[in-house]
């Protein structure tokens, strides 16, 4: 008797980003001026403790209001008996104890990160590296990652 395996489907993840020339013309027009303003507005909410968690939400968002970059995300595909599964995967975060302790630096070194990201974004010859600024704020602020 031949025994028949069923070959499981592929995973198909379509992921919608916006390309280049509507991401270059949206800083133009829009991000250069909104991402510091949402920048600045987040670094303040994180800075008290009431709004601090809508502060964390808004200071991951900041390279999505600068550029319209999409979040990454990491996600892992597992074969088993049935077929496919997807799990997204998150990063080992430091203990929470380094976090409190790192909070005030973090808000200093993240604030300065805000202003040094928009000045190179700003002068148009070094956006690729203002960019790249913009997108470890979140990690610089509460030591989190993705």
């Amino acid at each position: 008797m031949v025994q028949q395996t069923q070959t499981p489907q592929p995973i198909v993840i379509k992921v919608k980003t916006h390309g280049l020339i509507i991401r270059a013309l949206y800083f133009c027009f829009i991000g250069w001026w909104f991402g510091l303003f949402w920048a600045l507005l987040s670094w303040v909410m994180y800075a008290t403790v009431v709004f601090a968690p809508l502060g964390v939400v808004m200071l991951n968002k900041v390279p999505g209001a600068i550029s319209l970059k999409a979040r990454e995300r990491n996600m892992r595909v597992i074969t088993d008996e049935s077929g496919y599964t997807a799990k997204l995967e998150n990063a080992e975060q430091f203990p929470l104890w380094v976090r409190v302790i790192y909070y005030p630096f973090g808000l200093a070194f993240s604030l300065a990160a805000i202003f040094l990201g928009w000045f190179l974004c700003v002068a148009l010859i070094t956006l690729p590296l203002g960019i790249l600024v913009f997108n470890r704020v979140p990690a610089i602020a509460s030591l989190h990652r993705r």
